[in-house]
């Protein structure tokens, strides 16, 4: 009896061991849930009432002026653009932007139809202009159109830089040179991406009588292949065998050598864009 009763008091202190022993694993494992999510919000959150700014846009260069509201007022410029038509020649066309007290809206009129990503290119010239100017336009809305154009096509990205810089020139009451035209994607970051058919547009811009034409970084050069004739004779027999050989020229030259007196630049950015275009 007495080695019974000796038995049951060793296993019940064993298992109020194993009980406690769980409590206490429980514990610090609460206690260093509490404090490991305490100073984790300590890290993380923000205090109460302190509202932070995320600027849409971060331009890679000093923005002149702070974001503040536009007078309510009518603004508008034109700037020239050059599009390829459907014959796969190139044609000189005039993009248009109206501010005008307003919600914020873009509107676009534009005929013909443009590509389906114009939307977006349009939205990106608006922010940048904003960025660049320090001016906000959400009480005006802008309308953006084109006209004389034979395109049957508007590209609206390859007119991003375009409608940007005709709006920085709008809303700051500046001119656009008349002699000028000017091709390129922009960017959300205010950079100035590349474009197809270079060529295309420069010639017809030349063509024109257009003086300026700006172009992306990187696109003032022409690569085309120059056929090569080489004779050899076998007996009596004359042989002739063409190959191409690869030539890389300036934009610039390879018009001038066509008998055109035109001007090529390159733009990075909407700052290069502005002081090419903008008077």
């Amino acid at each position: 009896m007495a080695d019974e009763q000796a038995k049951f008091s060793g296993s019940s202190g064993f298992l109020a061991l194993r009980v406690l022993g769980v409590f206490v694993v429980l514990f610090l494992l609460t206690s260093f849930s509490f404090v490991a999510g305490y100073y984790y919000r300590q890290l993380t959150q923000m205090p109460t009432g302190l509202a932070v700014h995320q600027p849409a846009i971060s331009l890679p260069f000093e923005i002149p002026g702070a974001d503040t509201p536009l007078a309510q007022e009518k603004y508008n410029s034109s700037i020239n653009i050059v599009s390829v038509t459907s014959e796969g020649g190139g044609s000189i066309n005039q993009a248009n932007v109206e501010i005008i007290p307003g919600d914020g809206r873009i509107l676009l009129s534009i005929d013909p139809l443009v590509e389906p990503d114009t939307q977006s290119s349009f939205e990106t010239a608006a922010k940048v202009a904003e960025s660049y100017t320090g001016k906000s336009l959400s009480r005006h809305d802008l309308l953006y159109s084109v006209s004389n154009t034979d395109a049957q096509l508007i590209g609206g990205p390859s007119a991003g830089v375009a409608f940007t810089t005709a709006t920085i020139a709008a809303i700051e009451g500046r001119d656009v040179r008349g002699d000028a035209a000017i091709t390129g994607v922009i960017n959300s970051d205010g950079t100035v991406g590349q474009v197809g058919g270079v060529l295309e547009k420069a010639t017809a811009a030349a063509r024109e009588g257009i003086a300026l034409f700006v172009v992306p970084k990187g696109q003032n050069s022409l690569t085309f292949y120059q056929p090569v004739v080489e004779e050899s004779r076998n007996g009596n027999a004359l042989i002739k065998r063409t190959h191409y050989v690869s030539k890389t020229t300036g934009l610039q030259q390879y018009l001038n050598e066509q008998g055109y007196q035109i001007e090529i630049k390159e733009a990075a950015n909407i700052n290069d864009a502005v002081n090419s275009m903008i008077a």
